[in-house]
């Protein structure tokens, strides 16, 4: 699965290390939801979460 570009991927990253915990729980779930079936993995490879 490969959804976004690298630059939007950059932007992801970029604006996810500016949340606190919380709320980068809730962005990263936000974002797979938006993606539906292994947006789940996807999203926390990007981001680096589990």
């Amino acid at each position: 699965m490969e959804c976004y570009s690298e630059e939007t991927k950059n932007f992801m990253r970029l604006y996810y290390e500016t949340l606190n915990e919380q709320d980068r729980r809730r962005y990263a779930g936000i974002e797979a939801l938006k993606l539906g079936h292994g947006g789940r993995n996807y999203i926390a490879k990007i981001l680096g979460c589990s």
